[in-house]
Formats: structure tokens, sequence, C-alpha cells
């Protein structure tokens, strides 16, 4: 029987494993998956794979937590060699990150930053949350200068997913531009609690009309597209005219739905982000991890694109296919 020194065991630790690819699996956990920031994010990743050589498998979450852990370990039990996970709540960090580590499976959180059962971050892939943000609330205020709206006909909503801490730094990062960028104050804001999705944005949007009769402009921001595709149609459907409201999402995923008709309303833009690249580099990072022993980056950014109608034609055939 072959015995080894401690000093061949320590080099031996320092080598990375040569790792083929077709020899590796992939697997791939989103939380809501007929969504179509998730579709495009998830074909990202399989393509990623796909080149890799190496296998890809996927499952929808659809906000389950339970699904999610069940999900997790079944992935594990199959004997994938990285998991990219996201989320339905960052609570579930420490439980996800615990798991992957006892079984030696390098993992990465897309989208929604999660932290270990010691604070310490999970490799992260996705946006900065509130930094997007500010780019929101800096076009939200170039818009309100541009349209000369009296201060005191102006009510402000931060439609809001208390749920999701990176819903909540994209709005904190778009109310701090835009009160620094005009001189709207902080008074002026209504904040209206949502789900994350648009059917629910145009109940709370009218409720908000409703209930505060003394605006007669309104400027709005949320955490997605759906969030403030919602409110828009909210004061299309209250008799409100298109250029009554200003309103910039993040994604671009209802850009379509927005412009498509080439009709202006009061969705004036989104911070499109193209989530296929979220995925895509989340699997090419785990692989590079898995095959060269190369370590995860902490945190890998996407940079956002400003969509409007006026230059939806340039990204009308990747959004729209």
């Amino acid at each position: 029987m072959k015995t080894l020194t401690l000093t061949a065991i320590g080099a031996a630790l320092l080598l990375p494993l040569s790792v083929q690819a077709e020899d590796l699996k992939i697997g791939y956990i989103n939380k809501m998956g007929d969504h179509p920031w998730f579709v495009a994010e998830v074909a990202g990743a399989a393509e990623a794979a796909r080149e890799g050589g190496a296998e890809f498998v996927s499952q929808d979450v659809q906000f389950n937590a339970d699904l999610t852990i069940t999900t997790l370990d079944t992935m594990i039990g199959d004997g994938v060699d990285g998991i990219a996970i996201v989320v339905p709540d960052r609570a579930l960090g420490p439980v996800v990150a615990a798991r992957a580590a006892e079984a030696g499976v390098p993992l990465i959180a897309v989208d929604d930053d999660i932290q270990t059962e010691n604070g310490d971050p999970v490799p992260y892939v996705g946006l900065n949350a509130f930094a997007i943000g500010e780019n929101v609330g800096k076009e939200l205020a170039d818009f309100y200068k541009a349209a000369g709206w009296d201060k005191s006909s102006v009510g402000i909503v931060s439609i809001e997913d208390r749920k999701a801490d990176t819903c909540m730094q994209r709005n904190g990062g778009a109310e701090k531009a835009l009160l620094e960028n005009s001189d709207l104050t902080e008074d002026q804001i209504v904040r209206a609690a949502y789900d994350n999705t648009m059917v629910n944005s145009i109940d709370v949007m009218t409720t908000t009309l409703t209930a505060n009769p003394q605006y007669d402009h309104w400027i709005f921001y949320a955490c997605n597209d759906d969030g403030v595709l919602g409110a828009a149609r909210a004061m299309e459907n209250s008799g409100y005219p298109a250029d009554a409201g200003i309103g910039i999402g993040i994604d671009g995923s209802r850009s379509c739905d927005a412009f498509g008709n080439g009709r202006e309303s009061a969705f004036k833009g989104t911070m499109w982000l193209n989530s296929a690249n979220h995925g895509r580099d989340a699997v090419k990072l785990l692989l590079a991890a898995i095959q060269d022993g190369e370590e995860l980056p902490q945190a890998t950014y996407s940079d956002p694109e400003f969509i409007t109608l006026d230059n939806f034609g340039d990204y009308s055939d990747r959004l729209c296919s």
C-alpha cells in the first residue's frame, strides 16, 4: 500500500485538478423561470455550459423556499460539480452556502447576493443594486427638469418589494439620486409595498393615485420593469395622460411591452441589463474554478444600457425575438 508524506500531500493540494469538461455537470437554480429575465438568464447559462462542453441542468423553484433547498440537495446528490443560484429569499443564504460547502461544490449567487452563516459574502454575479438605482434617479431628475412641472404638483412613488434586499437597494439609490439632482423632497414620497409582479403594481399604484388627488404629476420607480410598467398602466387606466408620469424601470424585460407599439406612456425608460450575461458569466466562472483552480471573484457586476422609446429600435431585435 502506498503512503504519502505530509510534504507530498501538501504539494498535491496546491495543484489544480485537471478535469475534463465532458465530465462536468453544472446546476442552475432560479426563482422565477417563466419571467423573461430568467428565461434569458438560464439560456445564457446553458449556452456557456454547452460551449464549455459541460452538462447543464436547471430548475425553476417559483419563489418556493422549501423547493429551493430540496432542489439544491437533489443536484448535489446527482453529482453536480458547481451550482449557480438565484435565491427566492436571501435568508436562505446561510443554509445554501453551508450545504454547498459541506458537499465541496463551488457556489455562485446570481442576481441576489447572499452570505454564509458567518456573514461572509458568497461569490456573486449580477448588478450593483444601489448604483443602478442611482442611474435611475439621475435619469428621473433629468426627465423631471425637462417636463417643467411645478414642484408642488408632483408626487413620488417608491414601489417597494420589501422582502428583497436588492430591490430595496435599487429603490434607495433611485431616491438618493433623484432628490440630490432635483428640487423634490422626501416628504413628497409615497411608499407603496408590492409583491414584485406587474398585476400587484397596478393595484398599489391605483390605490396611491386615489389616495393622493392633490398631485397632478407622478414620478415612480421600482426594482424591476414590472413594477414601473404596472404603475404606468395604472396611470393610464385612471385617465392620466402619458406626459403626466415619469417612470424608469430596471432590467429591460418589459421594454417590448412598453415601447413595441411606438406609443408614448409614463414608462419613459429602463436600465437594461442583459440577464443572459449573468447566467453566462456565472457558468464560465464555475468552470474556470473547477477546471483550472481559479478563485471565484467576490463580485462580478454588469453595466446597464438606458433604453427609451427613442432608441428602442436599436434593441428590439435582441429583446423582442
